[in-house]
């Protein structure tokens, strides 16, 4: 064959390309990403619709049923799923696979926005996500403490830690659990109401009206513009006592005269437990495209940093990594390839007795193996276990044509002809069935690439 007989009577050319397959081979194999699986994106998308206080009934005619009719007519839409809750529905889209998810998102809040003005007021804005096996959590950190209380431990998760985890490349979303956010809440006093002869709508206007902050205006100067804004707002439970919500005869009357004032918490949505005791849950998820390792080593050592400045007491601890996960999981794949293949020198050393049949056929593997890791890095691909797996079926295929092609030159050897020769005559003999052997095994595979749904 034309390969063969090029490598055979161009040595030199050979070893040079040889060697060069295997540095870049090298380069590109620390240069891959790696994680647990493939990306895929199936082609479905859920809408979340909040209507606070209504009933399944009535969730299910007012909102549910408009929203299905305009997600229906969206082209490319295969399946529409939904469910009314007691203020809450859920619609599940499926799509024609090979649907571009981006654009079928934005459609249907396309839709969705054209019906706006008629569906009830009170609805809260659609929540529209696109569903995604690999869209979990990567790191889970729990903020625990024997000092802080379970406000205190919110204040500190959110804002503080998690915008320093979002500020890190990879980090998508940062979802925080178990929080208890504060509260102050107006207890209204109905009979100092009614001798200050104030009503409740009084009350909220003036709650509404002066507990803001706003652009006001703007002064311009000789060289510069500065902006003016208004800073009204209020803080704590005196600054909201101080507050006027009317005046009668020419006296102003407060809130801290007609109701009491609490600096609280508003009622917990969600728990979170670590060892028994309260914490607050922090799940990071990470970006499309980037390696679950990567981004668990730039949480962690941000999580390391974070520690150091946190109260007495009070640390974060990490309850799930999946980046330990995933290199255990690529370590055990890449453990059984190399076990496999020095298995299989073993064998081959064990029934052709020849160490130089061995150390050939030895070297064909990992220059095979690093060279695959070229096209790997090129075509954009990760070093996960499907790729792996891939891999060690193909080494399987090398080992066997690399021992067929050897056994028939050591063969063509034992003739009598010399190591020239047989070497040409042996592969010519055997390298068309070899070949042949080969692309009957990629017909079997190559039809699996065109399966049109998952």
């Amino acid at each position: 064959m034309f390969i063969s007989d090029f490598a055979i009577k161009r040595p030199l050319v050979t070893v040079v390309a040889m060697v060069a397959l295997v540095v870049f081979g090298l380069v590109a194999l620390f240069k891959l990403k790696t994680d647990e699986f493939p990306e895929v994106v199936p082609p479905y998308a859920s809408v979340g619709l909040i209507y606070p206080g209504a009933s399944p009934e009535g969730v299910e005619k007012e909102v549910l049923n408009p929203v299905e009719e305009q997600i229906t007519a969206i082209s490319g839409v295969k399946t529409v799923m939904g469910k009314a809750y007691d203020g809450y529905a859920s619609i599940i889209i499926e799509f024609n696979f090979g649907t571009n998810m981006s654009d079928a998102t934005q459609e249907i809040r396309d839709k969705i926005s054209a019906i706006r003005a008629d569906l009830p007021a009170e609805m809260k804005e659609p929540v529209i996500t696109k569903l995604n096996d690999t869209d979990r959590p990567i790191v889970s950190l729990a903020l625990t403490s024997t000092n802080l209380s379970q406000a205190d431990l919110t204040r500190l998760a959110d804002p503080k830690i998690t915008r320093e985890l979002r500020s890190l490349s990879g980090v998508a979303e940062v979802q925080v659990f178990g929080k208890v956010e504060r509260e102050l809440t107006v207890e209204l006093q109905p009979d100092r109401l009614q001798a200050a002869g104030v009503s409740v709508g009084q009350v909220v206007q003036a709650l509404q009206a002066q507990n803001l902050a706003a652009p006001v205006g703007r002064v311009t100067g000789a060289l510069d513009e500065r902006s003016i804004r208004l800073k009204g707002r209020l803080e704590g439970p005196q600054d909201f006592m101080q507050m006027v919500v009317a005046e009668r005869n020419g006296q102003l009357i407060r809130l801290g005269q007609v109701a009491q004032v609490r600096d609280g918490t508003e009622e917990p949505r969600s728990l979170a437990h670590y060892n028994d005791g309260e914490a607050v849950g922090n799940d990071n998820k990470k970006s499309p495209g980037y390696s679950t390792t990567d981004v668990s080593d730039r949480v962690r050592a941000k999580v390391k940093d974070l520690q150091k400045g946190l109260p007495e007491g009070t640390q974060i601890v990490l309850v799930k990594d999946s980046g330990t996960r995933v290199t255990a999981a690529v370590t055990n794949v890449k453990e059984a390839l190399l076990e496999g293949a020095l298995l299989t020198v073993l064998v081959v050393f064990l029934f052709l007795n020849s160490w130089r049949s061995t150390v050939i056929t030895g070297l064909a593997l990992p220059v095979s193996v690093l060279a695959s890791f070229i096209m790997v890095w090129v075509l954009g691909f990760k070093l996960e276990t499907m790729s792996l797996l891939g891999l060690s079926l193909a080494i399987g295929i090398l080992i066997d044509d690399a021992i067929v092609v050897r056994e028939n030159i050591v063969r063509h050897v034992e003739m009598g002809k010399d190591h020239m020769r047989a070497a040409h005559e042996g592969t010519d003999e055997i390298g068309l069935a070899v070949a042949a052997t080969t692309f009957t095994i990629l017909a079997v595979f190559v039809p699996i690439g065109f399966i049109p749904v998952i």
